[in-house]
């Protein structure tokens, strides 16, 4: 049995991988398969929505999970799914044991056999120390036989091993097995399946807090039965929320709102981690029982910044007392804390897997270290995590079906305006050659002349379309190389000289963010060609000490208005700016009359 480990940290979808040109066979092939891998994903994350209801109206959980197990296993298109918990052998071996399970027609099932039931995590120590670590693992059989290791599968062709974690301890796995064929397991497909294990996993965790309540019932700790009755309460009506709210911003506020009622805290935030900006960010605020925008910096970026240094790597929670800090960890927090008479602040981090997704803050006027422990805590940032990954998994969905219509639609311009504006060429070439139409200075032949270049303009701006719409040439080639070609494609002999000034970049940006950079600098250049009827156009990228300046700068016209009045009424200069903010960028115009224009984008570098 070989092994692959796939380490599953929030990220962009395969499908913002380059794809060929559009009528490449290859890339409906590719299309394709994202299509399916979509599908996929979407029936899993459906089935993950109603096993969690399920899960959630059961009067006894563990009864309740083989079918939800089965209603998983389906959607997965697997034929045996179990789950196995930590154990302690009688020796003080640490053991998995499989305590339930669902099996399609003719699997041979686990439980029920002993010799296959229960197998010891220190046979497989790489394999268990990857599935403590928070990363999951997939298996694959060249030989199928029958194995004595519940952790293989009885007849197992491969098999996909998902983590269990509840407030940071790990449980126990998911095992999802394929007996009948092998089948390769992308990305996206695995990131589902650990959401649906982390809602079996809420589950499981939340009948241990019964099982808690029973206990001490048994005990007549009565007020702690109401605190946790009332645990059940918040926690039921968030996962209804969850359940129907669409937006990220809104569910947490609620969240956030329920948690400083039920502490009594002074104030609270929601922090998330926002990948496609490289910045934490405060996407919820409350403040005296009330939402409201923070009166502090609402973000700070990933790179270099205090708040990353001291809690980036924070796993745990943790009580900070304000009278001890003496400097700034988010920007304005501190005075805001001193003025508000808060004495001690809980971070609890939200961790998917291994990688910290963001942190649930309240703020207290009382020594409130004990509420860290509390378990109303551990529940709510469990649904704020997995808002957070339901939200990420939403967005490269969106980015996915958007990229597939852009590829749709150059093709569609590419196949039709493009080639009737070729063919129109065509003619017009064929109709030159009539002796009528080579008379010198003659109506007609002025006429062709200008319908001649009207067409060439056509053709080109269909061109231009599909460039525009293609998926990011950046990622086959370069920033570099797709710079140096836009300027080298730019110049016009006789009328405008394009140049490109950046030997030897190397960005480490995100594709996304490099494409965008691209988008600019396309539409920069074609702004001034058109409008500014320049002798020279530069573009150029400079590498400062934390950023890289990306700038278009002629020696045109210039502008009349006020270069920002413009940029606020044009589409062009609009779209720059927006494509600038998306991706965290500095946009900059600056244009005298006579003295040409400026464009420019300042980007944060990217954190190692």
């Amino acid at each position: 049995m070989n092994a692959t480990v796939a380490l599953l940290e929030p990220q962009a979808l395969p499908v913002t991988e380059a794809l060929p040109a559009p009528e490449d066979f290859a890339a409906t092939e590719e299309l394709t398969r994202i299509n399916e891998s979509l599908r996929r994903r979407e029936q899993l994350l459906m089935a993950s929505a109603k096993a969690s209801r399920l899960l959630l109206e059961a009067s006894d959980v563990r009864a309740a999970i083989p079918g939800v197990l089965g209603l998983i296993g389906e959607a997965a298109h697997v034929d045996r799914v179990n789950i196995m918990e930590t154990r302690t052998g009688p020796n003080g071996e640490p053991l998995l044991v499989v305590v339930s399970e669902w099996t399609g027609e003719g699997v041979t099932p686990h439980l029920g056999d002993a010799a296959v039931c229960s197998c010891d995590e220190r046979h497989f120590s790489a394999v268990c120390a990857e599935l403590r670590a928070g990363r999951s693992v997939c298996f694959s059989k060249t030989e199928v036989g029958h194995t004595s290791w519940a952790i293989e599968g009885v007849g197992t062709r491969t098999k996909a091993i998902v983590p269990i974690f509840v407030a940071g301890e790990f449980m126990g796995v998911v095992g999802f097995d394929n007996t009948r064929q092998h089948r390769a397991i992308d990305t996206a497909e695995l990131a589902a399946l650990e959401t649906a294990a982390g809602v079996i996993g809420a589950a499981l965790h939340r009948e241990r807090l019964v099982d808690d309540v029973r206990r001490e019932r048994q005990q007549a700790a009565e007020q702690r039965v109401a605190e946790l009755a009332k645990a059940n309460a918040v926690i039921r009506s968030n996962l209804e929320r969850l359940a129907g709210e669409t937006d990220l911003h809104s569910f947490m506020g609620h969240m956030l709102l329920e948690a400083t009622r039920r502490f009594d805290a002074t104030s609270g935030a929601v922090i998330v981690l926002k990948d496609s900006l490289q910045q934490w960010r405060i996407v919820a605020h409350a403040r005296d029982d009330q939402l409201a925008e923070p009166p502090y910096a609402i973000s700070v970026p990933v790179a270099g910044s205090p708040f990353t240094a001291r809690y980036g790597e924070l796993r745990e929670p943790l009580y900070v007392d304000v009278s001890t800090q003496d400097s700034e960890v988010w920007p304005g927090t501190l005075a805001f804390h001193r003025r508000s008479g808060v004495v001690g602040v809980v971070l609890y981090p939200l961790v998917f897997g291994a990688r910290s997704v963001g942190f649930l803050v309240l703020s207290f006027r009382r020594e409130a270290a004990d509420v860290q422990r509390s378990e109303l805590l551990v529940a709510l940032a469990q649904q704020a995590t997995l808002a957070v990954q339901l939200t990420r998994l939403a967005y490269s969905a969106k980015e996915a079906a958007v990229l597939t219509e852009r590829t749709r639609m150059g093709q569609e311009i590419h196949d039709g305006l493009a080639q009737a504006f070729t063919g129109i060429l065509l003619q017009l070439g064929a109709v030159e050659e009539f002796p009528s139409c080579k008379k010198r200075g003659s109506e007609l032949a002025l006429t062709l002349s200008r319908v001649r270049e009207l067409a060439r303009d056509g053709l080109a701006e269909a061109r231009r379309s599909v460039m525009a719409l293609r998926l990011d040439q950046t990622r086959r080639a370069g920033l570099e190389l797709a710079l140096r070609q836009l300027a080298d494609r730019s110049t016009v002999p006789g009328g405008v000289t394009c140049t490109f000034e950046g030997e030897g970049i190397s960005t480490g940006l995100r594709p996304e963010h490099e494409h965008e950079l691209l988008r600019i600098c396309q539409e920069a250049v074609s702004n001034a060609v058109r409008h500014a009827r320049p002798h020279t156009v530069r573009i150029t990228m400079t590498d400062e000490s934390a950023h890289w300046v990306l700038s278009v700068a002629d020696d045109g016209v210039g502008m009349e208005q006020s270069p920002e009045q413009l940029a606020r009424q044009g589409f062009g200069l609009s779209s720059m700016r927006q494509r600038a903010g998306a991706i965290g960028g500095e946009w900059r115009i600056e244009s005298n009359p006579g003295r040409g224009t400026r464009i420019s984008v300042r980007l944060l570098k990217r954190a190692a």
